[in-house]
């Protein structure tokens, strides 16, 4: 979900190839106090869109003049797919989630923002007054967009075999919105997945992915407020710098907030990887 004009960060390492794979949706496009917002269940999501099969809106994809409110689109927010959940100082985030097959309403974004993705899927793309596009996004990978100046409507369609699942999280306020440091150090355990903070435009933010095998430790330095995302959840031992530690499980699929650095270790006590997505908020 990002403006075909705007200049992609293509990321290095690991996520080079994961970064051309969401480029299609894109292009239409611990320690603190922590708080976990669950998925609704499942059976609860299903919503009928039969409006949006209708032969009329085919059109819309090719239309150089985005159609009034009344006629044919809403705001992000109203859209049956997406559901607002958390609503802070820093961040709105907005997660969408619908079968295969299904389609969203056209809808429109205009406030800076960058997608998490939970589960990998095949999309197509309808951007107003932009040609459609059809891409696979890939779970544990982020992209974004600058829509405060190159707002969009578009729809989503899902045309693969699985959910289409993830976050748009609106960045709202960064109390430093110039970065003055660089990213963190690619390892063995962490990478750099998302990174606009050479744009001229929009508000800056850097992603990253981190994970621990089944059985593993790795030690992290997180300088920074963050919102933690998690992919792949498992049962954990986080150990800080002091030796302080405790035991939680991370369920898939929640986010949390996280408003002091961290410098330690997490360990992964379950039986299959424990994958995170982490936003560097300054």
């Amino acid at each position: 979900r990002i403006s075909t004009t705007m200049p992609m960060t293509m990321p290095n390492g690991k996520n080079g190839a994961i970064a051309v794979a969401a480029v299609g949706f894109a292009a239409g496009a611990c320690v603190g106090s922590v708080v976990s917002w669950f998925l609704t269940k499942e059976e609860n999501l299903e919503t009928g869109l039969a409006h949006s099969e209708d032969p009329s809106w085919l059109s819309r994809g090719k239309d150089p003049k985005p159609p009034a409110k009344d006629d044919g689109w809403v705001e992000v927010y109203d859209e049956p797919y997406h559901k607002t959940e958390l609503d802070s100082k820093y961040c709105r985030v907005v997660r969408f989630r619908f079968p295969a097959g299904k389609r969203t309403l056209f809808h429109r974004h205009s406030v800076d923002s960058f997608f998490c993705f939970f589960e990998s899927a095949r999309i197509r793309n309808e951007q107003l007054g932009k040609p459609v596009v059809e891409a696979d996004v890939t779970a544990g990978t982020s992209n974004g967009a600058c829509y405060c100046s190159s707002p969009i409507i578009h729809r989503i369609s899902n045309i693969g075999k699985g959910w289409m699942h993830g976050l748009d999280v609106e960045i709202k306020h960064t109390d430093n919105p110039d970065y003055k440091t660089g990213p963190l150090p690619e390892t063995e355990n962490q990478f750099l997945i998302y990174d606009n903070t050479k744009h001229p435009h929009g508000k800056k933010m850097r992603v990253y992915n981190l994970h621990v095998d089944a059985g593993k430790k790795a030690r992290f330095s997180l300088p920074f407020s963050r919102l933690v995302m998690c992919e792949k959840g498992s049962n954990i031992r986080v150990t800080k710098s002091d030796g302080s530690s405790f035991d939680t499980k991370r369920i898939p699929h929640t986010y949390w907030w996280e408003s002091n650095g961290f410098e330690g270790t997490i360990e992964n006590l379950g039986d299959s990887e424990y994958v995170i997505m982490v936003a560097e908020w300054h």
